[in-house]
């Protein structure tokens, strides 16, 4: 498991994360989650993935 390594200015009980995503899908969320959201609109896709969150 990766080893969590935190400034201290990040927030308690998160980490950050890099990710490489296709540009035509980086395009599509981008577009659905509207300009400021994106991370927002990740997280909630990722939870309704693992059934944390109903549709």
């Amino acid at each position: 498991m990766q080893e969590k390594k935190k400034a201290e200015f990040d927030r308690k009980k998160s980490t950050m994360k890099n990710i490489r995503f296709e540009d035509e899908l980086l395009e599509q969320i981008e577009k659905a989650a509207g300009k400021g959201n994106f991370s927002k609109w990740v997280k909630e896709a990722c939870q309704l993935r693992l059934g944390l969150r109903s549709h």
